[in-house]
């Protein structure tokens, strides 16, 4: 009875010590094991390795992970381990964030960190400001007054929803008073545009000048088609007022000759009659 109870004892021992002592979290996620995936983001996973950090990220169960990719976190390979630790902790987010969550943030939020959860942050060390520009854009910064956001976001990595999101950023987090500042890169210098040709100018002379080949088709009719004018509808005459014929005018109403009148008739009359008996 006692040798079973010793041997329970035992393996109750064992089991405690593999789980206290196992990186796998107990919500079924590994950090380095989700890394791993994604070749541009083992720089970062190994320095996770070094400071133990992983560990300590597996024993969450809400989490979110600011990774940077190998050709950005190399500036931090040459610093003391607890340094690298700290500036790695400010990456890490005691919060669920992933894209849907961000769509919805406000302008600017404050997120806490792990390395506030230490004991050793100062001054708002151990928390990061994302900030909400247009277009589905977010950049973040250290929450230290005066800090500017250094860092953008770049795209999620990975999302368990509502225990770990990896969202990758441009460049490292180092909160002032945690190490030199990495500043990111400046942009590449200006390139203006080249220059176009000036348009060769073509100046009228009086003097015939002979017409280069090509030049021909310009003064070529165009094979086209060409519209004859639309002629314009011609106006309508205009009607005038028809006139009532003039009255005839009574006979009676006539002016009777004068006698000066008769007289010189009575003479034609009486000659015509003299010219005709003068040939008979």
């Amino acid at each position: 009875m006692e040798l079973k109870a010793s041997s329970s004892l035992v393996v109750l021992t064992a089991l405690v010590l593999l789980f206290s002592s196992s990186s796998v979290s107990v919500n079924g996620f590994d950090i380095i094991k989700i890394l791993s995936n994604h070749p541009n983001l083992l720089a970062f996973s190994d320095l996770l390795s070094q400071t133990k950090l992983n560990e300590a990220i597996n024993k969450r169960k809400t989490i979110t992970v600011l990774a940077v990719d190998n050709s950005s976190i190399g500036g931090l390979n040459d610093r003391p381990v607890d340094e690298i630790k700290n500036i790695l902790s400010v990456h890490v987010i005691l919060d669920y964030y992933d894209m849907n969550k961000l769509k919805k943030l406000p302008k600017t939020s404050s997120w806490t960190t792990m390395f506030q959860s230490t004991g050793n942050a100062n001054d708002k060390q151990g928390y990061i400001n994302c900030t909400r520009l247009p277009g589905e854009q977010f950049v973040f910064g250290s929450a230290v007054k005066n800090s500017p956001p250094v860092a953008k976001f770049v795209k999620s990595v990975f999302s368990q929803p509502f225990n770990i999101s990896v969202l990758q950023v441009s460049q490292p987090i180092v909160a002032p008073g945690l190490g030199d500042v990495i500043l990111p890169p400046p942009p590449p210098p200006y390139t203006p545009p080249p220059a176009m040709p000036p348009k060769a100018s073509r100046k009228k002379s009086n003097a015939s000048a002979p017409v280069a080949e090509g030049d021909d088709d310009e003064f070529a009719p165009s094979d086209s088609p060409i519209e004859a004018p639309i002629e314009a509808p011609a106006p309508e005459p205009v009607e005038a007022p028809a006139q009532s014929p003039p009255e005839p005018k009574d006979e009676a109403e006539a002016p009777a000759p004068s006698s000066a009148s008769r007289l010189y008739l009575a003479s034609g009359v009486a000659l015509a009659g003299f010219t005709a008996m003068a040939f008979i």
